[in-house]
Order: structure tokens, then C-alpha cells, then sequence
């Protein structure tokens, strides 16, 4: 009898067919073994009872990189095999596939490049079945060299032996090369404008002496250019900050190896899980106190006492590392506030004014993306809490994206296409069962983030074949990707859903947690984050949901805003997240006592044109959390104005750290009088909020005891609103929630009364929202249904919560809100 067994999920570029041959010449089993658009086809001769145990055994013991999301058995028409092989791809149907991301440098490869006796001695481009780059040089489906960038080079008669031996790890490795047939490196001088003729040895020689002068190189890596330099040394540094117009913002920072990372971070077993595994991505550390004094900590991290950390996760770092016996700086090659470089002539014409040397590949990168970075929670060291380690997303790409596999979640069977937010971007596509969330792609203020959005996009749509049946989308109107919605929703002839901002958080991480199947037991959504667009015209920001699953409605129905910080002036766009005096003159607008404090801040006249702006009528107003913690940071001295999203918070919450290190989480202190949050209301009064902080630094209390009491004031509101509500299940979203200090603290105050669900897989930031727009247009349209006869003009917010625009609104939205606020 033939039978035929299929295997779906991330299969493909993880060594699959090569486990499956070796499984079936140790079962003695005949037939064969080919990646199709499905996953992987296996046809076999056997009993039934041996297929179904053949089937088993391949499930139980797949290789590691593998993620199956299912599989199936059948009786095939009877074929007679000789033997078992490995055969071409099948290309029948519809591509059903999970795409692999790239895969870190194996011990097995590393060993071989260290190795003088091996042929891959220090060849830098050296991967085999189990590591190398799968994602970012992808084509076209199913995962086939012809398919791929590497498809130009044509394998030696070495490699080509090895890729046709069932034996060797390198068994159809699709990225198989080395030296004689490989991949080939060039060195540019920016300087002189000229290609250097070396050869491999010699670059490296010339890179090691680059970095040791002080020069900055960019190198090509697995997702794009990275611009590296010696992080011992100030003055490269400085160099780049000035070069790359990137003043504050942290770098990240390779080293060579784990022994000399313990010697400047504290590295626990879980951060060194993640460090070391295939995903290699940056983890955010904390600085020893008594590090080594060779590292350039001020230049690196100015203000902070993190760092990103990386390992070497290609054979080229590797490499470069091992011979400079030092970290380096390994930051984005770009510009600031640009995408990420990947394109050799755009590196040479773009970066050789920031570099003075670019290392460059002939192996083409069809899928740029940054590198990923997390941050590793760990409770225990500051809180009674005791849960085990869990990371917390920052940045979501190479090495995790764009596969996104959940047990028990539920996907449209149709092809949904959800496009996100602008700041943080990414798109989500739904199709035939599977799941796809883009990697990180920027922010799309940008306009060359925008070229690069789309692009991605259109290969994700042309790789899977796919014809979106909806598209979905912010409400915010000025939105890149809502425009871009728009025009796609009028090209194919599809239905337009916009789901409100913060819904969408709250529903991304609800779906991560699989509360939608709760029951009779609600849910509270803590949303904080910079600016969404609200339903009621306003900016959103401090948002308290609930969720309470009714059979029977629509989720949308099961979703309404419950609480939110009382709503203080949003103006000034753009310039209100750049510059957190902004947002304490705006949150303060009312408090008179506040003027001591803050006028020092301006100059005459932009304290008089200001205060001018605050009285005008009929003000655009926010609640935003994101904008809340700006405006302590500006009160307590520690950024009035800042050069990248984010730094004002991260210097508050590292003030803050520093208290709770020195005196512990056992804190009684909060702002919380009764004018702050009246009892028996939801509305957190932002501007009492502010007095009490304004008091504190009347009667002379240190910055770092109101940063803490601020911190924990936060906690202490979450859990009244949760006791006023009766509600123990409390869901976290949106880009507040990256502040690990304030995770903390929400475990030490919560638990163990109330149940905590936070995102696992995804960045709590905007990064979800595409994530969100899927699982909220699913739930509320029943996309398995006849979505067809759904009216594509309305929103679900709207068609829940009618909230008529006044005439003068989009007026104001053009003046006071940026295309794309923070």
C-alpha cells in the first residue's frame, strides 16, 4: 500500500527532508520526500499500522527549528518505490506555508571556521541544513536554492558531493558553499572612492586594523548593513554619533564572546539562552557596577545603565570578533530615522559619508530587517513575585519574524490583510489558515520606509499568491497605511475595516493569551501608550478596557473603554513627543503652582505664544500615558527636549530603578489622594495627578524618590480601578508596558490577587496592532462567513460607538497632529 503524508507549519529550510530520509532508511521504510507550497510530502510502501507509526515518529522527533501546526494521513494510488530519495519540490496548489526566519550560526559550523584542517577554514559565509540565512534571502516558495538569492552561485564539486550525500549534514542544504564557490567579499574606501582588490584574509586584515585606528566600517550582515567601530574607544564613537546625527540613542554592542560580556553585564541563565540561541538577537542587560573601565559605557548608553548585547550570529562576525578580541559597536546602517541599508550601491552612495570603509557581499538580501531586540523580565531579582523568566519584545525581526504560531488561536480561513500603525510598523496577513506578521519596518513618517512597506508587502502577497478579501486598518485618517488602504480597497474591490487603535492592542493581547474563549469572567485591558486615534475625536493614550465574552455578540460588542486618564491639550504635533516640556506645560496648563517649574524651560516669548495656544477653544485633548511619563521626566530635570521616541521614559524609569535597588519594592508611598481617582469613579484626574507630584518637589524631595513614587503610583491605580470593577484578570498592551521596571512593579502590587496576561510573542508597542486589526475584523465580520455582504466604508469602532465629528475636527487634526503622532 502507498500512503501519503503531509506536514505543515515551518518546515522548510530546517533540515526537514534530510531527518525524514534518515528516519525512513532506519525503518527501512521506501519512497520519497519533497517540500511542496504545502510543507512537507512524504509518500511511503508501508502497512497502515507502520505509516500511522512512521507519521508519529516524524511528529515526536522533528528537527528543532521545525514548528508543525499540523499534519494528515492518507491511502495514495499504489506506486512501488526502490528506495527512499529526496525529490524536487512539488509546486501544485496554493502556497500554505509558514516562512523560516534566519537562523544563527550553529556550534557545528562555528567548530568547521575555527577548524585549520577544514576546508571552511574562516570562510565567512558557511551554513549548512540547521543555520544560515532562510528569510532574508527568499524569493519565491517553496524554499528551494533556485528560489533564493543564492541562486547565482553554482556549487563546486565539493559542495555539490556533499549536498548529494544522504550523510553529510549539508544533505540539500540550499545554502551550501564555500571559498572556491562561494559567496565573494569586497572592501570599498570611502575615502577614495575605490573597490580594494584583497583577498578574504587580507579584508579581515584591513577591517582589524580599521577599527583598531578608530575608523568606522559598515558591513553587510544577514539583514542589512550594520556601521561598527571599536566600543572601547570614545572617540570612534563620538565619531559615528556625529556622523550617523544620533546624539543619545543607545548602540548596541557585539563581543566576541560570553566570557568577555560577564565582565561588563549582568548575564543570567535565561539571557544566555536567548544570547546563544538561533534567533541571536540584542538583549537589553544591565551594566555591572564594577565592569571593566575599557568599554566606552557614556558613549554607548549615555544616561542609562543598559546595554544591548549581542553575540557574533554570523561566521563573518564570528570571524572579525575572534580576531579583534574586543566588543564593537554594531549599530543600524542608516541614517537616523531612515530604513535600515541593504542595497550595495545605496550603501556606497549613503553611507560613505558616514563610514570610512564598507564591507560588502555579492549574496543579495531580498528581505531586509533590523535585528531583533528583547529584554529579559526577571522578577525575582526585585519583586516577591517568583514566575519564571519571560522575555519582553522590543523589536520583533531577524531571527523570529514573519512566522507567528499560536496553539489554539483562530485564524480566518480567508486572506485578511491588516496594515497596521505608522510608528512601529508592521502588516499582518492571514491566509488559508496561516498566520504571517511582517518583521519590524519603521516608522513610516519616513518616506523611504514607506517604499520599503510596501515592497515587503508585495512580496509577501505575490510569494503566497494571495488576494486579499478585506483589508484593515487604523482609524487615525491621516495614517500612511490608511491612506494606503484606502487606494488598495479601490483597486481590488474589497471591503475597508478600521478598528480603533487601542481596541486593537487589547485585542492582540487577548488573542496571545487566548482570553477570547473566557466566559463568564471579564477581562481588564491596561492600553498606555504615546497617541491612537479615539473614537470620540480625541487622542487616546491611558485607555482602561473590559472584555467580557458574550456568546452571541460580535467581539467588538464584547470591548467598550471603561476608564482613562482625564484628558489634558494635545498640540503642537510632532513636537509635543520631541519635547517633554511640551507635554508638562500641557498637563499642567491648569495648575498655577506649576509655572515655577516650568517657565525656566522656555523662552519669553514661547511661554507667552504657548499659553496663547493652551487658552484657544475647542483644544484637540489626550490622555496619553506615554505623554504622562514625558511630562515627569521634563518636571524632574531629566529631558526637556529628546533626539529619539522613547529616551525621556527610559530615563525616568532608570532613576526610578536605581531607588528601588537601594531601598526594595516594599514602598507605601503613592499620589493617590481621593482627588486623584474619587471613589466610586473611573476617571484618573491628570491634573491632581500633577499637584501632588509639583508638592513633592515643593517640600524638596529627591528626583529619585518622586520617579519611584510616581512608578508606583501607576501600579496602585491599576489595581483600585480593578477593585472598583471587581475584575482579577488584567491584560497589558501598548508601548508603556516596554518600561520593565513598571512590569515589575505591576507583579509586586497585583499578585497574587489578580491574574496577569502580558504579550509573549509580540512587542507591546505598535508592532501588534497588525496583529490586533486580524483578530478584531475576524471577530467582528465572521470572516468564515459571507463577509462579502459587510459594508466596507463603516468601522467597526463607528458602527459600535457612533461618535459624530464636530465640523471643525479635521481641521484640527491637520494643525495638532502630525500625519503620524508618537
Amino acid at each position: 500500500m502507498t500512503w501519503k503524508i503531509s506536514i505543515l507549519g515551518q518546515v522548510q529550510g530546517v533540515g526537514f527532508r534530510p531527518f525524514v530520509w534518515r528516519s525512513a532508511l532506519d525503518k527501512n521504510l521506501k519512497g520519497w520526500v519533497a517540500n511542496g507550497l504545502q510543507g512537507v510530502v512524504i509518500k511511503i510502501n508501508a502497512s497502515e499500522n507502520q505509516a500511522i507509526d512512521f507519521q508519529e515518529f516524524i511528529l515526536k522527533n522533528a528537527p528543532k527549528m521545525s514548528r508543525i501546526t499540523g499534519s494528515s494521513i492518507e491511502r495514495d494510488a499504489d506506486e512501488f518505490f526502490e528506495n527512499f530519495a529526496i525529490q524536487e519540490s512539488e509546486n501544485k496548489g496554493l502556497p500554505i506555508l509558514l516562512l523560516t526566519p534566519d537562523v544563527s550560526i550553529c556550534p557545528a559550523c562555528r567548530d568547521e571556521i575555527s577548524d585549520p584542517e577544514n576546508r571552511r577554514f574562516r570562510y565567512a559565509f558557511t551554513t549548512c541544513t540547521v543555520c544560515g540565512p532562510r528569510f532574508s534571502i527568499l524569493k519565491g516558495v517553496p524554499y528551494d536554492r533556485f528560489l533564493t538569492t543564492m541562486r547565482h552561485f553554482e556549487m563546486c564539486e565539493n559542495c555539490r558531493a556533499e549536498y548529494e550525500n544522504p550523510e553529510n549534514r549539508r544533505y540539500f542544504a540550499q545554502t551550501n558553499s564555500c571559498e572556491k564557490c562561494g559567496i565573494r567579499l569586497r572592501l570599498f574606501d570611502c575615502k577614495n572612492a575605490a573597490h580594494l582588490v584583497f583577498d578574504q584574509n587580507e579584508i579581515f586584515q584591513n577591517i582589524i586594523s580599521a577599527w583598531k585606528s578608530g575608523k568606522i566600517v559598515a558591513i553587510k550582515s544577514i539583514g542589512g548593513y550594520l556601521l561598527t567601530c571599536d566600543a572601547t574607544n570614545p572617540t570612534a564613537i563620538a565619531t559615528l554619533r556625529t556622523r550617523k546625527k544620533r546624539p543619545t540613542k543607545p548602540f548596541a554592542v557585539m563581543f566576541p564572546d560570553l566570557e568577555i560580556l560577564k565582565k561588563e553585564a549582568a548575564v543570567g541563565d535565561p539571557e544566555i539562552e536567548h544570547l546563544q540561541s538561533p534567533a541571536a538577537p540584542i538583549v537589553l542587560l544591565e551594566f555591572l557596577e564594577n565592569g571593566s573601565p575599557d568599554l566606552d559605557r557614556a558613549g554607548i548608553a549615555p544616561g542609562l545603565q543598559k546595554i544591548g548585547a549581542m553575540l557574533p550570529n554570523a561566521p563573518l562576525f564570528e570571524i572579525l570578533l575572534r580576531d579583534f578580541g574586543k566588543p564593537i559597536v554594531a549599530t543600524s546602517g542608516n541614517v537616523s530615522n531612515t530604513p535600515l541599508i541593504y542595497d550595495d550601491e545605496k550603501a556606497v552612495r549613503e553611507l560613505s559619508d558616514i563610514a570610512d570603509f564598507i564591507l560588502m557581499h555579492d549574496r543579495d538580501i531580498e528581505m531586509p530587517q533590523d535585528d531583533s531586540l528583547i529584554l529579559v523580565r526577571s522578577p525575582t531579582r526585585f519583586s516577591k513575585n517568583e514566575t519564571a523568566a519571560a522575555p519582553i519584545f522590543l523589536r520583533r525581526a531577524r531571527g523570529f519574524a514573519p512566522t507567528f504560531i499560536q496553539n489554539g488561536l483562530k485564524i480566518p480561513e480567508k486572506t485578511v490583510l491588516s496594515l497596521g500603525a505608522d510608528l512601529k510598523s508592521t502588516f499582518a496577513l492571514a491566509h488559508l489558515g496561516n498566520l504571517n506578521i511582517s518583521q519590524y519596518l519603521g516608522d513610516l513618517a519616513d518616506f523611504e520606509a514607506q517604499e520599503r512597506f510596501e515592497k515587503v508587502l508585495f512580496q509577501f502577497l505575490k510569494m503566497f499568491d494571495a488576494q486579499p478579501s478585506v483589508i484593515v486598518g487604523d482609524l487615525h485618517p491621516g495614517y500612511f497605511t490608511t491612506v494606503l488602504g484606502q487606494s488598495l480597497v479601490e483597486k481590488w474591490g474589497v471591503p475597508f475595516q478600521k478598528i480603533q487603535h487601542h481596541e486593537a492592542h487589547f485585542a492582540a493581547v487577548l488573542a496571545e493569551n487566548n482570553l477570547f474563549e473566557i466566559e463568564n469572567e471579564p477581562v481588564l485591558g491596561v492600553i498606555w501608550d504615546g497617541t491612537g486615534f479615539g473614537n470620540d475625536g480625541q487622542i487616546w493614550g491611558g485607555e482602561f478596557f473590559i472584555f467580557s465574552n458574550q456568546p452571541g455578540l460580535p467581539t467588538s460588542k464584547n470591548i467598550r473603554r471603561c476608564a482613562h486618564f482625564e484628558y489634558f491639550p494635545h498640540f503642537l504635533g510632532d513636537k509635543m513627543s520631541r519635547e517633554p516640556r511640551i507635554s508638562a506645560l500641557a498637563a499642567c496648563s491648569k495648575i498655577p503652582a506649576a509655572a515655577r517649574f516650568l517657565k525656566p524651560k522656555f523662552s519669553k516669548n514661547e511661554w507667552n505664544f504657548y499659553q496663547k495656544m493652551l487658552a484657544q477653544p475647542g483644544q484637540l485633548m489626550t490622555s496619553s500615558v506615554g505623554r504622562i511619563f514625558d511630562a515627569v521626566a521634563s518636571i524632574l530635570g531629566l529631558a526637556d527636549k529628546v533626539s529619539y521616541e522613547g529616551e525621556a521614559a527610559l530615563l525616568l524609569e532608570n532613576v526610578a530603578r536605581g531607588y528601588f535597588k537601594r531601598h526594595g519594592f516594599d514602598f507605601q508611598n503613592d499620589f493617590l489622594n481621593e482627588n486623584v481617582l474619587p471613589p466610586g469613579t473611573l476617571k484618573i484626574k491628570t491634573e491632581h495627578l500633577f499637584s501632588q507630584i509639583l508638592d513633592d518637589l515643593e517640600r524638596g524631595k529627591a528626583r529619585d524618590f518622586v520617579a519611584a513614587k510616581f512608578h508606583f503610583s501607576m501600579t496602585k491605580i491599576v489595581r483600585k480601578i480593578s477593585n472598583q470593577l471587581n475584575i482579577k484578570k488584567i491584560a497589558f498592551s501598548g508601548g508603556v508596558f516596554q518600561n520593565s521596571l513598571l512590569l515589575d512593579l505591576m507583579e509586586y502590587v497585583l499578585r497574587p490577587d489578580c491574574q496577569l496576561f502580558f504579550h509573549k510573542q509580540l512587542s507591546a508597542n505598535d508592532e501588534n496592532i497588525s496583529f490586533g486589526q486580524v483578530v478584531m475584523a475576524h471577530r467582528f465580520s465572521g470572516l468564515d462567513t459571507d463577509f462579502s455582504k459587510k459594508n466596507p466604508s463603516k468601522s467597526v469602532s463607528n458602527l459600535e460607538n457612533p461618535c459624530p465629528s464636530p465640523p471643525q475636527f479635521t481641521q484640527k487634526l491637520n494643525q495638532n497632529v502630525s500625519r503620524n503622532p508618537r
